[in-house]
C-alpha cells in the first residue's frame, strides 16, 4: 500500500507518469537484455552448426581412408594367404619329387640302397563314397641281380570301433574291383584298390605281412606298419 503522505504529496498524474516511466524503462531494458540473449545464442548456434558440419566432413573423410585401408589390408591378406598356399604347394610338389626321386632310385640303382625285397609304402586317399578310401600297396625288390619274387599279401587295419580296440583283415574290407592280395615282379610292383571301413571304426595303422617265394622256394617272411594317414586331394590349380 501507498503511504497517505506519498498521496498527498504526489498528485495522481505524477505517480502514474512515474510508474509509466518506470515500466517503459523496464520493457527497454527487458527488450534490450532479451535481444542481446537472443543474438548471442544465434551466434552460439551458429558455431556450433559449423563445429557439427566441420565434425562430419573430418568424419567422412576419416571413413573414406578407414574404408581405403581396410580394402588395402584385405589384398595384403589374400596376397598373404596366396604366397603361403603357392609355398605350401611348392613345398608338398618338391616332397613328392624326392620320394619320387628315391623310389625310382633304388629300383635303377639298388647299390646305393640296402638289398632285399621291401615293402615300401601303404599309401590312403579318401573316396567320394562314405567310409570308403582308395589304397595303394608298393612293394620293391633292390637286389642287384633281380629274380621274380611271388607271394600274397597280408594286411591288417588296426584301430578302435566304439572305444574298443579292433582290428579288420584288409581282405574283408576291399570291393570286388581290387586287385588281388597278391604279386609277382622283378623290380615294383603295386596292389591297388577299394576298402570300405566299418560304421564306428576309426583306423590308426595299417601292419603289412607277406611271405616270399624265389624260384617256388621261401625266401623269407617280412612285415612292416604303416600309419594311418589320409592323403589330401590336391588341388586343380596343382
Amino acid at each position: 500500500m501507498i503511504p497517505d503522505e506519498i498521496r498527498k504529496t504526489w498528485s495522481a498524474f505524477k505517480f502514474y507518469s512515474v510508474l509509466l516511466i518506470l515500466f517503459i524503462c523496464t520493457a527497454y531494458f527487458a527488450f534490450t537484455y532479451g535481444n542481446t540473449h537472443f543474438e548471442s545464442q544465434n551466434a552460439k548456434i551458429s558455431t556450433l552448426e559449423h563445429t557439427i558440419e566441420n565434425l562430419s566432413l573430418d568424419n567422412q573423410r576419416l571413413n573414406k581412408q578407414l574404408n581405403i585401408l581396410g580394402v588395402e589390408l584385405e589384398v595384403q591378406r589374400l596376397a598373404v594367404k596366396k604366397s603361403q598356399l603357392t609355398l605350401e604347394q611348392g613345398l608338398a610338389k618338391e616332397a613328392k619329387l624326392k620320394e619320387e626321386i628315391k623310389f625310382y632310385q633304388r629300383v635303377m640303382a639298388p647299390e646305393l640302397e640296402q638289398d632285399g625285397f621291401v615293402i615300401e609304402a601303404f599309401e590312403v586317399k579318401k573316396s567320394i563314397s562314405e567310409r570308403a578310401y582308395w589304397f595303394e600297396l608298393v612293394l620293391m625288390q633292390q637286389n642287384k641281380i633281380k629274380n621274380v619274387v611271388k607271394g600274397s599279401i597280408d594286411v591288417t587295419i588296426i584301430g578302435s570301433e566304439d572305444g574298443e580296440p579292433k582290428q579288420y583283415n584288409l581282405s574283408d574290407l576291399v570291393t570286388k574291383e581290387s586287385s588281388k592280395l597278391s604279386y609277382s615282379f622283378k623290380y615294383f610292383q603295386t596292389i591297388q584298390g577299394e576298402l570300405i571301413l566299418p560304421k564306428n571304426f576309426s583306423a590308426e595303422k595299417v601292419l603289412v605281412k607277406t611271405q616270399v617265394f624265389q624260384f617256388k622256394r621261401k625266401r623269407g617272411e617280412l612285415e612292416k606298419t604303416f600309419d594311418w594317414n589320409i592323403e589330401k586331394a590336391q588341388s586343380s590349380t596343382e
